[in-house]
């Protein structure tokens, strides 16, 4: 987490200098000490493992292409009102266990346009989709997948 702050820091700087490095560095520190107090979270959970970080990159790599993918469909119904928008409201059961990755499925669903989560009960989710298209194989997604193949290797 101290690392992926500082890292944070530095981009959203623009540039490196001593200074920048030295008031990221503490208050990387600063926000990764809070984090560890208040939510109690342990150096397992804070010190990420590389291979971790790169199934997490993968997943906002697509993320950002379902995004745009999306876009592109929503683009589509909205400029083509011949078109007709079935909207539906769908409830599936979510194979997760991790309350974490839930949360992580919910706010996906939500960033993609033409979709948005309703709710979250238990195992639960129940998501609105702009047109039926939307919502087909939304409980077996990609996003599914892949946060089910990261709780199977953090086991």
């Amino acid at each position: 987490m101290y690392i992926a702050l500082l890292i944070l820091w530095i981009v959203f700087n623009g540039k490196i200098t001593l200074e920048i490095v030295a008031v990221g560095a503490v208050l990387s520190a600063a926000v990764t000490f809070m984090a560890v107090k208040i939510f109690g979270l342990r150096g397992s959970t804070v010190l990420v493992p590389p291979g971790a970080l790169v199934r997490y990159a993968g997943y906002f790599a697509a993320l950002v292409i379902e995004v745009v993918r999306s876009c592109l469909q929503v683009m589509r119904l909205v400029y083509h009102p011949a078109e007709e928008v079935r909207p539906q409201l769908v409830t599936f059961r979510v194979p997760l266990k991790k309350e974490g990755h839930m949360v992580v499925l919910a706010n996906s669903i939500t960033l993609t346009p033409g979709t948005i989560t309703v709710g979250v009960q238990g195992d639960r989710m129940r998501v609105y989709a702009l047109d039926k298209s939307f919502a087909d194989g939304i409980e077996d997604c990609d996003f599914v997948r892949r946060l089910e193949k990261m709780e199977e290797e953090r086991s």
